[in-house]
């Protein structure tokens, strides 16, 4: 669960000195003990970095008791600089603080002016952090339901901080913090509103032990809105209340109010605060994190609408369902769920469809969008969708569309005054650098100097220098590396940045456009810096296993449980573990499970997923994965009436998309390409008959193009993605029995293990 709670703040520089101004984010690394474990810490700090760019600063949170966090955090830098980074570690080394906290306080008496100035919102966005990331805003659309609370209250969103208090270090966060609230009170008894948030309770007790309190706390629920209604009600005195959540202040207002003789406004705390209704005064005194958007340091929730009782819903007005709160908990027997069809206008975009003409398979370069592989230099997991722009730059000639736009761009946007060439750490981008190099070359009065990314120090280029630098990257998925790059010019006034990309794949629009905001923002505003692209798709980058990865593990998994296993899971298992390999750098072709006779799935001709019939023999089975994962990532991205999940409502691919698209390929697309979720029909006795039936329909057909993908549905079922309803699992296992097949009986096991669980 972590040790640490490690979170990246921006710091608002509006009132620092000059000298202070670079401090412009910082890393925070919270330590809820008293030892101090550098192993967890190395670990969790690598994990962190993974996802997140290197700030200015690392401060690090601490207990008093610990008085040698300092010396140990100098003796550990080599191990704890491993984990961040290369980009500026000198300065890195310079720039770690050091904040202490006891029962009461923390304690940055040594600290400079921006940390001093700064670190009320720097513990605010920290606990923002924890809310957002931990799901704190439930959200439906609108459309398919929204909520009413107990006040009668109608919204499409509710804070639930439930949803927040997961692991122990944020919790411990959110604990200490709170205790600070109530520094001059002898706190013997800690009243919650709901039960949920009783684990604050009990780490703030053990805060309190921690520095030897003299008073065993009674820690307990106000059993949610029934006990602060009742008048009736008495509460011990020497008491603080926690309320989990507000959007008004009311129940501040209202404990006052009704139990005055215990509650005062020194004893209440809304530990997650968000202005909707109004701004109350008294409530916010005694909040302990503000929600609300701050634009400056560019964190927090946007207001949204909540309609009274006596005011017209819009959600009602449209039909919305209406799902009552209850405390933190839902009147809701069951999740609403919808199917979901791809729908060709909307999902299956000319853009898709034009990009995968251009980098889809050829007969002399092969295929630039492969499955399942990653740079070694990106020290990560694999991605589902790989492209190869190494290829593709290698064999430009080739790719003649994107060889006229990557030309007209550079002469477009590569400008005069270019001294640097700063490419990402990949081969694609390496070789994409030189091409632009020799383009320009000829042409510039300028000496160009070309660096890589991982090369990049200090004192490579001279704060003093003038010009332009051009910063290249083949494909980017998330951003992170250019933002790295973006933080480490900040100080460079004299330069200007133009960042220029092959292919941007990051997964949707919003992503995008932060990206952007983000990295071109500098000294003249929100365009000091140019972003230019070549080429742009919304691919699908979440990193986890890939379906490749997943197979192997429960291939590996059958063969080790076995004392004889059969060459089609040996050949299997070979053959994956190639995929990965540099000289395949992913897979491209026997990718997926092929028909019953042995043959590989091929697509036929007139598909809706491409422009014309052109591709037809003359496309690998990565390019028609790569079309079908996009086009589910863009339903993803579909927050109204796609595939994108909330905590009540699942949306499901219809099981119809297996009998419109019946092509074996897009079939095994599809199920590869889909989440878990996606393919849950155990939520709905009816759409399980659906995808029975459709099942009944492939396993009768096994033998013919209508079945030729039954090992992917079989294998789908197996390792428990597709699910259906129990009721549906016997019956389909009484049909698999009667086919005399080695690899259906081998992922018939899988099933029953599948079926039995639902029992």
């Amino acid at each position: 669960m972590g040790k640490f709670y490690i979170y990246n703040v921006n710091i608002d520089t509006t009132k620092l000195k000059e000298d202070d101004k670079k401090y412009k984010d910082a890393t925070i690394i919270f330590n809820s003990s008293t030892d101090f474990d550098i192993n967890s810490l190395k670990n969790e700090i690598t994990e962190h970095f993974r996802e997140f760019h290197q700030t200015c600063a690392l401060i690090f949170i601490h207990c008093s008791l610990n008085k040698n966090v300092n010396g140990l955090i100098d003796e550990n830098l080599d191990k704890i600089f491993k984990s961040i980074p290369i980009v500026e570690e000198q300065t890195l080394k310079e720039t770690i603080f050091y904040v202490s906290y006891n029962n009461k306080n923390f304690e940055e008496t040594k600290s400079p002016k921006f940390l001093k100035e700064n670190f009320k919102d720097i513990i605010n966005q920290g606990l923002v952090n924890i809310f957002i990331k931990n799901g704190g805003l439930v959200e439906s659309n609108g459309i398919s339901h929204h909520y009413v609370f107990p006040s009668g209250k109608h919204s499409s969103k509710f804070l639930r901080t439930a949803n927040v208090l997961v692991k122990k270090c944020e919790i411990d966060f959110v604990a200490l913090n709170t205790l600070h609230k109530f520094k001059n009170i002898e706190i013997k008894n800690i009243y919650c509103d709901t039960l949920s948030i009783n684990v604050i309770g009990y780490s703030i007790s053990q805060y309190l032990n921690r520095f030897n309190y003299k008073y065993e706390l009674n820690i307990e629920s106000f059993k949610s809105y029934d006990a602060i209604y009742n008048k009736n009600t008495r509460f011990l005195n020497d008491s603080v209340f926690l309320i989990s959540a507000s959007t008004s202040g009311g129940l501040v207002h209202y404990l006052k109010e009704n139990h005055g003789e215990a509650v005062n406004s020194n004893n209440v705390c809304v530990l997650y605060y968000l202005p909707i209704d109004k701004d109350s005064q008294l409530a916010k005194e005694r909040v302990l994190c503000d929600l609300q958007e701050n634009k400056t340091t560019k964190y927090g929730l946007e207001l949204y609408d909540q309609f009274k009782p006596n005011e017209k819903c819009k959600f009602c007005e449209n039909k919305s369902t209406a799902i009552k709160i209850l405390g933190d908990s839902f009147s809701l027997d069951e999740p609403i769920i919808n199917t979901r069809n791809i729908t060709a206008a909307k999902y299956i975009t000319k853009s898709l469809k034009d990009f995968v003409e251009i980098f889809k398979h050829n007969s002399e370069t092969g295929t630039a969008l492969k499955v399942s592989y990653s740079e070694d230099s990106n020290q990560r997991k694999k991605y589902d969708i790989y492209i190869d722009y190494e290829n593709i730059i290698t064999n430009i000639e080739k790719y003649n569309k994107h060889k006229e736009k990557l030309d007209s761009y550079i002469n477009q946007y590569t400008p005069a005054s270019l001294k640097f060439i700063i490419h990402l750490n990949d081969k694609g981008s390496e070789l994409l650098a030189q091409y632009i190099y020799k383009s320009i070359e000829p042409n510039s009065k300028n000496s160009i100097t070309i660096i890589n990314q991982a090369n990049l120090t200090e004192d490579e280029i001279s704060k003093e220098e003038s010009g332009s630098i051009l910063i290249v990257g083949s494909c980017i998925t998330n951003g992170k590396n250019l933002l790295y790059l973006s933080r480490f010019f900040r100080n460079y006034e004299n330069i200007r940045l133009i960042y220029f990309i092959g292919i941007n794949r990051i997964s949707d629009l919003d992503k995008q456009k932060e990206l952007k905001s983000n990295i071109k923002y500098g000294l003249y505003g929100p365009e000091n810096s140019s972003f230019i692209e070549i080429e742009t798709i919304n691919c699908d980058n979440s990193n986890s296993k890939t379906p490749w990865e997943i197979e192997l593990d429960y291939l590996m998994e059958i063969r080790e449980g076995s004392n004889s296993v059969s060459d089609f899971i040996n050949n299997r298992i070979n053959l994956i573990e190639n995929i990965s390999s540099k000289s395949e750098k992913g897979g491209s072709k026997n990718i997926f499970y092929p028909n019953l006779k042995s043959e590989e799935l091929e697509i036929r001709k007139n598909s809706a997923f491409f422009n014309d019939n052109k591709y037809f023999n003359n496309i690998k089975q990565s390019d028609v994965y790569f079309t079908i994962s996009c086009v589910l990532n863009n339903m993803r991205n579909n927050k109204i009436d796609g595939l994108f999940q909330t905590s009540f409502v699942r949306n499901l691919i219809d099981p119809f998309i297996f009998n419109r698209f019946n092509d074996g390929i897009i079939q095994a697309s599809i199920l590869r390409a889909s989440k878990n979720e996606e393919l849950n029909y155990s939520y709905s006795l009816k759409i399980s008959e659906d995808m029975f039936i459709l099942l009944k329909t492939i396993i009768h057909h096994k033998d013919e193009y209508q079945g030729e993908a039954i090992l992917e549905f079989m294998y789908a079922l197996s390792i428990g993605k597709l699910k259906l309803h129990k009721n549906h699992y016997k019956l389909l296992l009484k049909e698999l029995t009667n086919i005399d097949n080695e690899n259906i009986k081998i992922l018939s096991t899988g099933i029953q293990t599948e079926y039995k669980k639902c029992l």
